[in-house]
């Protein structure tokens, strides 16, 4: 008897990883391809967080308010580069669209209906693939400068509240307890206790990886260029290294999901949305919890090689060079926060994550395709949302119930008059 056709998965990013591992414990035979090596794009060098706190697209009105701001201070932590205005224009107008009051409402609730369970399918995922060690289960930190910008995100707090995010505020002091050696000058801050984090990211890739191709999966190095039919109701991916016949596709590649999603007749409107990090070998730092600063715009996680300085997000033309300024703001940044870190500055670092508009992913079938789904644009929340977007795929392709409301996150949402998609030769 003739050995069934693989499910492939493209992209070996986090969320492709995930999406490969869910399936084969599911029972499928699994192809993972990427043209690169697993985990060599934005999940690499990513802040490392589990943020279940981050229910609120950006796509709002105070951040629309900000974009002469964006354009102004290319330091910021939000920033446009002018010469990329042009292209990313439509993107923006369509960020705009989805700002309206009404968009944002529902799109926190469905980010926050995804999240819900993040932590949970990590902790399943982290113990089935042998890499809990790499995770630590202690919460993240956000501090406030000023009693002026607390009191702002108050609104936030209580829309994290009413979506069952556990919140707990504390003064400065108390934030100096849980994170010694930070500034006097921080006014008050806010902990989840239920986050997470990751001391190497780019390891918890390869883990599933290794634990993937340890029980069977096949891991092959090729650039998929399209899609073509095959026998029956297969499919035939159109790679560099030839054709290859398969029973369904995952699309999970990330930026590079953006052609393919063309070739199944689909509109995946994605902007590169830039954030730097740079590794900091900080002696003298005595915190264990992920520290944001909610003035300045960026992330201190405590990794197994050194501190991480992490966030910003610059809208900018993913093949430009590198505006290394801003990676190299992020230590003075967090010598301002901890005035006695001590160390040097080590690798810096520039990614791209894959953002939607109105900053929700693109989970789903394609519709017309029984065996073609999606699952990319996961915007800041790629490594937070994998082990839940894996589960929530490995239901799609056996025809199980969601166990969420996914029509939020259907990978049609912006093609124009809801043309049925179509598979072609690439």
């Amino acid at each position: 008897m003739p050995e069934p056709r693989p499910i492939a998965v493209v992209g070996a990013g986090i969320v492709g990883a995930a999406c490969a591992r869910a399936l084969q414990r599911d029972g499928r035979r699994v192809l993972l391809i990427d043209r690169d090596p697993p985990g060599k794009g934005c999940s690499y060098g990513n802040a490392g967080h589990i943020a279940i706190d981050h229910i609120r697209p950006l796509s709002r009105p105070d951040v629309l308010l900000r974009v002469p701001r964006m354009l102004a201070d290319p330091l910021g932590p939000l920033a446009i580069r002018w010469r990329h205005l042009p292209q990313l224009w439509p993107w923006l107008a369509r960020f705009a669209l989805a700002a309206r009051p009404g968009r944002v409402k529902a799109a926190t609730s469905a980010l926050a209906s995804l999240l819900e369970s993040a932590v949970e399918d990590w902790r399943a995922e982290a113990a089935a693939s042998g890499a809990r060690d790499l995770f630590r289960w202690q919460g993240a930190l956000v501090v406030y400068e000023t009693a002026r910008a607390f009191r702002d995100a108050e609104a936030e707090r209580q829309i994290q509240c009413r979506h069952g995010v556990v919140v707990k505020t504390l003064t400065g002091e108390e934030a100096r307890d849980m994170a010694p050696g930070l500034t006097g000058a921080v006014q008050a801050a806010t902990f989840y206790p239920q986050a997470a984090h990751v001391v190497d990211p780019h390891r918890l890739v390869t883990a599933l990886v290794d634990a993937f191709a340890r029980d069977g999966g096949t891991v092959e190095r090729a650039h998929v260029r399209g899609f073509a039919a095959a026998s029956g109701d297969a499919l035939s991916l159109m790679t560099d290294h030839g054709p290859v016949e398969v029973e369904a596709a995952v699309i999970a590649a990330g930026l590079g999901s953006k052609d393919l999603v063309r070739e199944a007749g689909l509109s995946a409107p994605m902007a590169a949305e830039r954030g730097y990090h740079l590794m900091l070998d900080a002696t003298e730092a005595r915190f264990d919890v992920p520290v944001s600063s909610a003035e300045r715009g960026f992330v201190l996680t405590p990794m197994a090689t050194g501190l991480r300085l992490a966030g910003t997000v610059e809208l900018a033309d993913p093949s430009s060079p590198p505006f290394w300024a801003r990676a190299e703001l992020l230590e003075g940044h967090a010598r301002a926060l901890f005035p006695g870190l001590g160390g040097s500055a080590g690798a810096r670092w520039v990614g791209s994550r894959p953002t939607l508009p109105d900053y929700l992913p693109a989970i789903g079938r394609v519709p017309g395709r029984r065996n073609l789904f999606m699952a990319f644009g996961h915007q800041h929340l790629g490594l937070t949302l994998a082990a839940t977007t894996g589960r929530l795929v490995a239901d799609l392709v056996a025809d199980r119930p969601a166990p969420l409301d996914l029509r939020p996150f259907a990978p049609d949402r912006f093609t124009r008059g809801r043309r049925p998609a179509r598979v072609c030769a690439g």
